[in-house]
C-alpha cells in the first residue's frame, strides 16, 4: 500500500466505532520502519493526536482497526502537537519531495511516495519520480540502496543500475 493511500485512512477502534483519522507517519528509514502512526481525534478547534504504534493495529483494509476498545482509547495520552512525540522518527510529509541524488552527486529525481506495510510497521520501498512533466517516471529504491540521508537522499546505484530499474 502506498503511504499516500494509508495518510487520511478512517480509522476504528475494535468494536468498530469510528475514532478518527490517519494524520502523519513517524518512519525510521534506516531500519525501513514505521514508528508511529498519529490518529487526529477531535474537532478542528480542539484536534489531538492519538499515538499508536504496531502493537495497537488490529488490521488495515479499507480502515485502520486497532486493538483498543472506546475506553482504551480515552485513557490514552493525546498529544497536541505531533513534533512532541516523533522520538527519533522523520514525518512523512517532511520526507516527500526530497531530492534524490545517485553515488556520483547526479540528481535522480524527487522522493513521491513510501509502499508499505501498515500493519507490520514495515517500508518496502521507496518511490522516486525522476524525469520531466510529460515524461515522468518511477524508480524503486530499498533500505540497501541508501548510503545517506540530510537534507537529500544519496543512493549507492549509478546511472545504468538507475536506468535499469527505471518503470513508467
Amino acid at each position: 500500500m502506498k503511504a499516500s493511500e494509508f495518510i487520511g485512512m478512517k480509522v476504528i477502534d475494535k468494536e468498530a466505532n469510528e475514532i478518527g483519522k490517519v494524520a502523519e507517519i513517524a518512519v525510521l528509514f534506516k531500519q525501513c520502519l514505521l514508528d508511529k502512526v498519529f490518529i487526529s481525534v477531535g474537532s478542528a478547534l480542539n484536534k489531538k493526536f492519538l499515538v499508536v504504534v504496531d502493537d495497537d493495529i488490529a488490521e488495515v483494509g479499507d480502515y485502520l482497526q486497532l486493538k483498543l476498545n472506546t475506553q482504551e482509547i480515552e485513557e490514552q495520552v493525546k498529544v497536541d502537537k505531533i513534533e512532541k512525540f516523533l522520538g527519533k522518527g522523520t514525518r512523512y510529509n517532511e520526507f516527500i519531495g526530497k531530492t534524490v541524488l545517485n553515488k556520483t552527486g547526479m540528481d535522480v529525481g524527487k522522493i513521491s511516495d513510501l509502499m508499505i506495510d501498515p500493519k507490520g510497521c514495515l517500508i518496502h520501498n521507496i518511490v522516486v519520480t525522476t524525469g520531466g512533466t510529460f515524461n515522468k517516471k518511477h524508480l524503486m529504491i530499498s533500505d540497501e540502496d541508501i548510503e545517506a540521508m540530510g537534507d537529500y537522499l544519496i543512493i549507492k546505484l549509478d546511472q545504468d543500475q538507475i536506468n535499469d530499474r527505471i518503470v513508467n
